[in-house]
């Protein structure tokens, strides 16, 4: 085009044809990618900012799948462990009826479905698994999970936890285990005979005992008659050959004193306290003699092993409380888990937005821009023609 001299007129409006089919090039791909951030040269901050945003969602839609498969294996160890826990309920079912066993045979029969219960612990323990992954057969396993979404990231360590047999400290019984009692009868000396118990003789009735006889009255005491008073005695004279004496002073007299009445007389009872005659006792025939018992001989005493069979009883409750223990730990695990894939979700929704907000384009925007661009690019064309005819008119002249 260096060769070609063209009018300011013509180049001007080559110019904007030029810049409006670019434009329409550029609205073009955004309509057709629905971005208007394709490459940094169109914004680069923007592009790198959601770059960087798409990075991080991208990370946690990887730990979303992570979250979710590590979940999963949670699980499938919780049921196993629920199953689990069933057949130890079984085991104490049988150990229940082992209490009541009454021959060795019954004894041996329990204690091999007990057994056989105990194996089948272990082979659910050990199918339990999820991707290759068992947390309740071993107790050596770690289940790590990274909320980040960073390779190798261990946010959250699950730690397996042994719940076989051994794992739950139970072990198989001998067949017969429970009647061999370690208990002897010691040997009884034999006891001797019972003498005979003569006859006991009668005793005799003893005879009535009489009444008494009636109490006669007792007669009255009569009253005494009263006693005059003395007169008193005149002083006699003194002489030299007797003084004189004083003169006695009159004695009162005493007053009568008041009769007894008489008691009357207490009629005679005539009551027999007569004492009834004991009836002869009845003699005892003479009791045989007891022969001797014969010494026991010493041996096993034939029976359940109660000690034995409480130590088992304990084991298998301990289990039980082991398995609801593990269950709950697992299961608050899962809850964590469950949580941040929520979050993780709701996460990386905001960061794709974020980063469509950075590179999306406004497809309304953009058709509008198309049509604009589309119509001034018609117009330029006119323009373009129009300067050519004004140059086309200089031929006329020739």
């Amino acid at each position: 085009m260096s060769n070609i001299t063209l009018s300011l007129g013509t180049r001007s409006n080559l110019l904007a044809l030029q810049t409006t089919q670019s434009l329409l090039q550029r609205t073009s791909n955004r309509l057709s990618t629905g971005l208007k951030v394709n490459k940094p040269i169109d914004d680069a901050s923007a592009f790198f900012a959601a770059a960087a945003l798409n990075s991080t969602a991208s990370n946690q839609t990887r730990a979303q799948t992570d979250i979710s498969q590590t979940s999963s294996a949670l699980e499938t160890a919780i049921s196993g462990l629920k199953s689990i826990s069933k057949l130890v309920q079984t085991v104490q079912g049988v150990l229940t009826s082992l209490a009541t066993a009454t021959t060795a045979e019954t004894s041996g029969s329990l204690a091999t479905q007990y057994n056989t219960l105990l194996a089948q612990i272990d082979n659910l323990a050990n199918s339990t698994n999820y991707q290759g992954v068992n947390l309740i057969n071993t107790a050596t396993t770690n289940l790590a999970v990274s909320f980040s979404g960073t390779p190798g990231g261990r946010d959250l360590v699950i730690t397996a936890i042994r719940s076989d047999s051994a794992g739950l400290n139970l072990s198989t019984i001998a067949t017969g285990l429970f009647f061999q009692v370690a208990t002897t009868i010691s040997a009884q000396a034999s006891r001797a005979s019972i003498e005979s118990i003569a006859s006991v003789a009668s005793i005799a009735s003893r005879a009535a005992v009489n009444g008494s006889p009636a109490l006669a009255s007792t007669p009255s005491v009569q009253t005494r008659a009263s006693v005059g008073s003395y007169e008193s005695v005149a002083s006699q004279a003194s002489n030299a050959t007797n003084p004189s004496a004083p003169a006695q002073v009159s004695v009162q007299s005493v007053d009568s004193v008041a009769s007894v009445a008489s008691r009357a007389s207490v009629a005679a009872v005539n009551i027999a306290f007569a004492t009834p005659s004991t009836p002869s006792v009845v003699s005892f025939g003479s009791v045989g003699s007891s022969g001797s018992i014969p010494s026991a001989a010493g041996g096993l005493l034939a029976g359940v092993n109660t000690s034995l069979l409480t130590a088992v009883n304990l084991q298998v409750g301990n289990a039980l409380a082991r398995l609801e223990t593990s269950q709950s730990t697992l299961g608050a695990t899962n809850a964590i888990l469950a949580v941040r894939l929520e979050f993780s979700k709701s996460y990386v929704a905001t960061l794709q937005s974020g980063a469509a907000n950075l590179t999306t384009a406004d497809l309304n925007e953009e058709s509008a821009n198309l049509t604009a661009l589309q119509t001034a690019q018609s117009l330029g064309v006119v323009s373009l023609s129009i300067t050519n005819q004004a140059q086309q008119s200089l031929l006329r002249l020739f």
